[in-house]
């Protein structure tokens, strides 16, 4: 039994004997190991090998320096110290990188790029480089995610995060990255993801969703959220937002947790269902910077409306935002409701309905000047202020009424990138119109309602 015991122990201390000696015996080992290699660069590599592997670095270093002064383009001795080769020639890696970045200033300004940011652009991009749009293989991306193009990462195939090169194939094996290097499948994935300090960032075509919903759900509703953006984008002009301005998608899980982002960030508008964080609650992404994301309830019979509507106001808070403009709120939900409740005639029609159940179109000029969300609203009087805003929307975009179409694309020229004109000004004149167009908009509400199922 004693035997038995003991064998364990012996072969932890054969498997690692040099662990067991002193750091004096260990350096006495290895000045016999260097006069015995004299000045074979060969055998003074492996003897700084073996420093190395037994925690003497110092040693290890000094002696594969050593190694170049009998044989400078030993490669095993110029990769262990750290080296690079650059045109057959090797050097350290500070000075390589000197070299580098000399012959690629030299070869950009003959083709006439410029600097920009710290990156080279050609000459075509260089407009877009100063408003800090770079571009990558045709896609545009903001400076850090150009840089981190150009330093070998890739996207993951499923949630368009940078990823190591050498990961992609875990990646395309159906793996995520996790926390600490680690990587997991899918379910393992979802369970790190659950937690609201760590959740899954998912790109659509035109957002980045944010969620600890489980990924297949994410993938189920990405579709919305595009759709979202894609029913108000014509109001802009199909109006593409640089990367910096990319949406994002907040999209909570449970009731409770969009209770608590609406207590923690909301706007005030938390009660319809879709709000924008406050100014003030600043969002940093990794390779985007600060946004002001929209954040919807996962509402078991309202959750895709609610993301659509998500997606709507956080584009037109985009456009605001690149313009310099101030919007008002009947604005900016307005262009919501038009995603989440007039995608077509049939749901428009059928909102219609409740709407005239409500008073239907009332006062025009007053309820521009008392528009409010807040939760000191009855939810009858926050569904009226919401369908209204939309439905003034939808009659400048699509009611056959020329003077207010033109109107409303006063409105949105003012919000272009070129700034055309003031924006308030354009939204005053375009309030003053509807006003004087009830008839009109009423007309064009009982329309609506005559294509209700």
């Amino acid at each position: 039994m004693k035997l038995s015991t003991a064998v364990p122990v012996l072969l932890a201390l054969l498997a690692a004997p040099a662990a067991a000696q002193s750091k004096s015996k260990l350096k006495k080992e290895l000045k016999s190991m260097e006069r015995a290699a004299k000045k074979d660069p060969d055998q003074l590599f492996e003897a700084g090998k073996w420093a190395k592997d037994n925690g003497l670095d110092k040693d290890a270093k000094r002696i594969w320096q050593r190694v170049l002064k009998f044989a400078k383009d030993h490669e095993e001795a110029n990769v262990a110290l750290g080296n690079e080769r650059l045109d057959g020639v090797w050097m350290p890696a500070k000075q390589a990188k000197k070299l580098r970045e000399k012959a690629l200033e030299a070869e950009y300004t003959a083709k006439g790029y410029k600097k920009i940011d710290g990156i080279w652009v050609e000459p075509a991009k260089v407009k877009d480089a100063r408003g800090g749009t770079f571009w990558h293989d045709g896609e545009k991306v903001t400076r850090d995610q150009k840089v981190a193009y150009q330093n070998g990462k890739v996207r993951h195939p499923v949630t368009g995060q940078f990823i190591e090169k050498d990961e992609l194939q875990k990646a395309e094996n159906g793996y995520f990255p996790l926390s600490g290097g680690k990587w997991g499948d899918k379910a393992e994935a979802d369970a790190f993801h659950s937690n609201v300090r760590t959740p899954w960032m998912v790109r659509t075509s035109y957002a980045t969703i944010i969620s600890t919903l489980p990924l297949d759900k994410i993938e189920e509703i990405k579709r919305f959220a595009d759709q979202g953006q894609e029913t108000v984008m014509p109001l802009f002009g199909g109006r593409e937002l640089p990367p910096a301005l990319r949406p994002v998608l907040v999209v909570a899980k449970t009731r409770a947790e969009y209770v608590e982002y609406g207590t923690n960030l909301g706007d005030g508008t938390d009660v319809v269902g879709a709000f924008l964080i406050r100014d003030d609650a600043e969002m940093r992404l990794p390779d985007q910077g600060a946004v002001r994301p929209a954040i919807c309830n996962n509402d078991k019979d309202w959750g895709t409306r609610y993301l659509r509507h998500a997606a709507a106001i956080a584009y037109v808070n985009a456009v605001a935002s690149e313009a310099g403009a101030d919007v008002p709120l009947w604005f900016v939900h307005g262009c919501g409701t038009l995603a989440s409740r007039f995608e077509n005639d049939r749901d428009a029609g059928w909102f219609g309905k409740q709407h005239m159940a409500k008073g239907g179109v009332g006062p025009i000029k007053s309820w521009f000047s008392n528009y409010d969300l807040s939760a000191d609203l009855s939810t009858k009087e926050i569904d009226f202020n919401l369908f209204q805003a939309g439905l003034m929307l939808a009659y400048g975009m699509r009611g056959g009424d020329q003077e207010a179409t033109e109107a409303l694309m006063g409105v949105t020229n003012a919000l272009s990138a070129d700034g055309k004109g003031s924006a308030g000004k354009a939204l005053t004149a375009f309030e003053k119109l509807l006003d004087a167009k009830k008839s009109g908009v009423i007309d064009s509400l009982n329309k609506l309602i005559a294509k209700a199922p």
